[in-house]
Order: structure tokens, then sequence, then C-alpha cells
């Protein structure tokens, strides 16, 4: 389905994110590795319409080979931003509310920083295969050196008032 001029193009679904990422993480070296390892731009162009092609197959939306590439740069560049604020790394001036890191973010940061997901510890996986809503977000609050009194835990041994 064609858009018309100036308008946005749809955001990009969980399914579709989940796609690019198993897309783009086994070529990780081929595309963004050492120069010796590195490959012509032609063939990295062929990966990533390679890439499209399979999220396009999910559905809904024409997916192209610069728009999965911007995307997938974009996820790069936000778990890395999410990283650093919550070890710490980052100025804490300006900051508004901790970013929580998702599983995705953690697949992300193994490959492609894997100085920072060294330092990381991803939260525990349900039975599922999922993680829990409480499970990020403790873990969240857990490396952002929040004090138990900042989200209301009471100290251990005293009783919180009523």
């Amino acid at each position: 389905m064609a858009r018309a001029s100036g308008e946005r193009a749809p955001t990009f679904t969980s399914e579709e994110l989940e796609k690019l990422v198993d897309g783009v993480l086994p070529q990780y070296t081929l595309l963004y590795g050492p120069p010796d390892k590195q490959i012509s731009a032609h063939q990295k162009k062929d990966i990533w319409r390679a890439i499209a092609k399979d999220v396009q197959t999910l559905g809904a939306y024409h997916r192209r080979s610069t728009h999965c590439r911007k995307r997938w740069e974009d996820i790069r560049r936000w778990s890395k931003k999410t990283a650093e604020a919550q070890l710490g790394m980052a100025s804490q001036r300006g900051r508004g509310a901790c970013r929580t890191m998702t599983p995705l973010m953690f697949r992300i940061l193994a490959v492609a920083y894997p100085e920072l997901d060294g330092r990381l510890r991803a939260p525990q996986q349900t039975q599922g295969g999922e993680y829990t809503l409480i499970q990020l977000t403790l873990r969240a609050v857990e490396l952002s050196g929040w004090g138990r009194r900042a989200v209301g835990f009471p100290r251990p041994g005293r009783v919180p008032k009523g």
C-alpha cells in the first residue's frame, strides 16, 4: 500500500523487530566487524535486502532495506544508551525516568557491545521463556543504584508506617 507524500511509515511491530534482530545478529561481524572481516558495500546491500525480505514475510507493511537498516541502527543506539545509563556511565544530569532493558536489548548488547553486556546481568526467564515486567523493573532499579526507600520498599528490620 503506497503512502501519501510526507506520511510517516508505520512503526515496526514487536514481531518485525524480533525478525530484524534475528536476521542482523548472525551477520553482525560481516556488517560491522573489523576491516579485515568486512565485505564490500554491494555485499552489505544484498545482506540488508535479504533481511528486509525476511521482515516482510511477517506481514502487513513493505519494509525496504534502508528502513530496516535505519531501524537497526536506532535499536542498537538505544540499547547502548540504556545500558550506559543503567551502569551509571552516562551523565545523570537531564535524565528522565529510568529506562528498562528488554530481553531484545540484552541480545543486541551481547553481540554489538560485549564490553557492556559483560557488566549487565539479565533477569531470569520464566518457564515460558519470557521475562515478567516486575523482573525487568526490579532489575532496572537494582542497576540504577536507587535505594530501597526511593522505590517504596521498607528497610530491612523496620516496619513500614501505615
